[in-house]
């Protein structure tokens, strides 16, 4: 048996990024023990990573970004570890890019091989292969309050789910809105959120839990972002369609195959080509990619694109229904 360690561990998208490398490890070496090592950071994120068929035990660093004694120790251990080793200090040396604009060249997920040392990757995967998959193992929508102390019971559904599977979800801000230039402006946001709510469509706001408010509409507009990340995630994920901009959450959606608007620049320095590079491939989203900025970015484009989709207007018997149980 082959002992893997990896695939990569620091950032949400660098993980979904590093998925397809589970297919590559186990189509290459066929008896494995794969190993997935998530940042302590980001241990929220593990249950996203439940009931994944190649996925054979989940590792929490020891450390906060970094790693402990102990992970080294397995790490150590392993027949094929995705990033460097120091044996003199007894330390796992953090992964980075040796070429600075590789996105020019190559796609993010064949970089994210590259940087776990694999150069077949293409001559082992097919292009399906290297789309990022993950098993939804749980019920997607919102939770109602279930029973307790009992052995069976019927699961209690929320009517909620109901309004949510006609509506948007968006997640406005990538990178909890550092990366200004990878985002459309507040306004454009709020702007967007407007047309849907005067059209009566539901938008479910989703983020981190300090953006700003995108609108005063109570009835049409809610904002998600003080729940936990996989929360929001099994949320978004009954929407109609989730829209938002090239991050590691549209990939988490992505990867579940869930209908999504990705909207997209060349937001990384000195990218002049292969504009796509920085997004996974996926099954049921549609990139909306505009070059150099998003100033020809209009609300009516994204607009049209959701209502083609099938998202649609909540009506009374809709908000009726929603208030029992």
């Amino acid at each position: 048996m082959i002992k893997i360690w990896g695939t990569s561990f620091s950032l949400i998208g660098d993980l979904i990024m590093s998925l397809p490398q589970l297919n590559y490890f186990k189509k290459k070496y066929k008896d494995t023990y794969i190993n997935f090592v998530i940042h302590k950071k980001i241990a929220y994120c593990a249950p996203l990573f439940f009931n994944h068929p190649y996925i054979d035990k989940i590792i929490i660093s020891g450390e906060w970004s970094s790693f402990s004694s102990n992970d080294y120790n397995i790490a150590s251990n392993c027949d094929v570890v995705t990033t460097k080793l120091d044996h003199k200090n007894k330390k796992i040396l953090d992964r980075s890019h040796e070429d600075k604009y590789w996105y020019n060249k190559r796609s993010c997920i064949d970089e994210t091989a590259l940087m776990s040392g694999i150069t077949d990757f293409n001559d082992v995967l097919s292009k399906n292969e290297k789309i990022p998959y993950l098993n939804m193992w749980f019920d997607a929508g919102f939770e109602d309050v279930q029973k307790k102390g009992a052995y069976t019971y019927e699961k209690v559904h929320s009517k909620k789910n109901h309004i949510l599977s006609k509506s948007v979800a968006i997640w406005p801000f990538a990178g909890y809105g550092r990366s200004k230039n990878r985002n459309p402006s507040l306004d454009w946001w709020k702007r967007l959120v407007l047309d849907f709510n005067k059209k009566s469509i539901k938008v479910f706001h989703f983020g981190y839990i300090n953006e700003p408010n995108l609108s005063e509409n109570n009835t049409y507009y809610e904002k998600l972002t003080d729940l936990d990340f996989f929360s929001q995630i099994k949320i978004s994920l009954s929407s109609k369609l989730s829209i938002g901009t090239d991050s590691g959450s549209m990939w988490v959606l992505s990867a579940y195959s869930h209908p999504s608007l990705i909207i997209s620049t060349n937001w990384y320095e000195n990218h002049k080509s292969n504009l796509l590079a920085t997004i996974p491939p996926n099954i049921n989203s549609e990139i909306i990619f505009k070059e150099n900025g998003f100033a020809s970015l209009s609300v009516e484009e994204v607009f049209e694109k959701s209502i083609k989709r099938g998202v649609s207007s909540v009506n009374k018997i809709d908000k009726f229904l929603s208030f029992f149980k």
